[in-house]
């Protein structure tokens, strides 16, 4: 039973990455600014209140750490609201600066749309909070010192400059989640082209295998039995004389020959093994946004290029589904064969759903499985994911 399990996690210099590298030394500058500063800041005017700005603070940056862990997944969940909205609050209470972090912060852990929608809130709660700020006089904003305005146009100018410096951050973070998704979809597609090339290569091999031992058969094979029935009547006709020697060598070298040939024929029609299990892992190899565990038996043996092929697209489609539509963070892909089919199991721990509407690519894997006897199975829960099953069989009649 061969195993392969694929964790998703990078290493490698990104551009989130570089990204996350900078918000974090920032978030430790500004730290120094907030806490060494000779003149308290916002709620730092009491032993206990600095206690508490430090834990806050601290608490602030580990919960940016835990947040942008898995920056390849934009999923709205719990966890990340909550931390998202413990940081806003710090940023409210110790220092409005820091919400420049969480602007930036945003788009690389929420999908577009609930992104969009924090950004605009968080906007509106500061546009609030420095109103207020100016009407009590207390707070850590630092306003524009510009006498010779009228104030509340200082109050605006400020509210816009705090404004664009919000967008300057938040569209960072959306270019490098566009960026990243990008390369990830690159990589998955170029994955997908040297699997699909590796499978058409071995398809390739195949099909010459079985064109080869046609034309040696059809050809070299008719004549060489052609060629032994006139010996065998020259052999009869010349009963004595110089040419029966010669013809008895000559027919013995006809029959090996087309021995050599029947055999070669044989062996190159014996059935040829597609790895599809290559296929399969260079093909996941390309997938960085999930943990994907696949199991392929040792034992199992596909020859018939079509059924590989069947297999392989509705692998393709089963992590496709995961990728867009699951937020799924595991991928187990199982093949079982018995003596009527080769069985492929592929289930994700995403969302599922409750209502399934089958889409393009699993009415295609269904009508394509379908035309060669095969059959797909699809189990959906809410809560435990999504789970498809296809089934191919070795022979041409319909499954049970």
């Amino acid at each position: 039973m061969a195993s392969l399990t694929k964790q998703s996690s990078e290493t490698r210099l990104t551009t989130e990455n570089l990204l996350r590298g900078s918000v974090l030394v920032y978030w430790l500058i500004l730290g120094v600014q907030i806490f060494a500063a000779p003149v308290p800041q916002g709620v730092i005017n009491s032993a206990t209140s600095l206690t508490f700005a430090l834990v806050a603070y601290f608490g602030f940056g580990l919960a940016f750490w835990v947040n942008t862990r898995d920056i390849a997944f934009q999923i709205l969940g719990w966890r990340t609201i909550l931390l998202l909205a413990y940081q806003a609050s710090c940023g409210f209470i110790i220092s409005t600066e820091l919400l420049y972090i969480v602007a930036a912060e945003i788009p690389l852990v929420l999908p577009a749309r609930a992104a969009n929608t924090w950004i605009i809130l968080q906007t509106l709660l500061l546009t609030a909070w420095i109103f207020w700020l100016d009407q009590t006089g207390q707070g850590n904003l630092v306003f524009l010192q510009l006498p010779q305005l009228p104030h509340v146009l200082v109050i605006i100018l400020t509210d816009i400059g705090v404004f664009a410096i919000h967008a300057f951050a938040f569209f960072m973070g959306y270019l490098a989640t566009s960026e990243s998704r990008a390369r990830r979809a690159a990589e998955r597609l170029n994955a997908e082209l040297l699997a699909t090339q590796e499978l058409l290569e071995q398809s390739s091999r195949v099909a010459e295998r079985t064109y080869v031992a046609r034309e040696l058969h059809d050809t070299l094979g008719h004549h060489l039995v052609a060629l032994k029935v006139q010996l065998e009547l020259a052999h009869h006709l010349a009963t004595e004389g110089k040419a029966k020697v010669p013809l008895d060598d000559a027919l013995a070298l006809v029959k090996e020959l087309l021995n050599d040939v029947r055999e070669v024929v044989s062996e190159v029609k014996k059935p040829a093994i597609i790895d599809l299990c290559k296929a399969i892992e260079t093909l996941l190899a390309g997938i960085k946004n999930l943990s994907i565990h696949l199991t392929f038996p040792v034992e199992l043996k596909i020859g018939e290029p079509v059924h590989a092929h069947l297999l392989f697209r509705c692998v393709q489609e089963a992590v496709t589904n995961a990728l867009k539509h699951a937020n799924a963070t595991n991928l187990w892909v199982e093949f079982k064969e018995d003596q009527q089919s080769t069985t492929l199991m592929v289930r994700d721990d995403g969302k599922g759903c409750s209502l399934l509407h089958p889409g393009h690519g699993l009415n295609g894997m269904r009508e394509r499985l379908e035309a060669h006897n095969g059959r797909l199975e699809i189990i959906n829960d809410s809560r435990q994911g999504f789970m498809l099953k296809a089934l191919v069989p070795k022979s041409d009649r319909p499954l049970p």
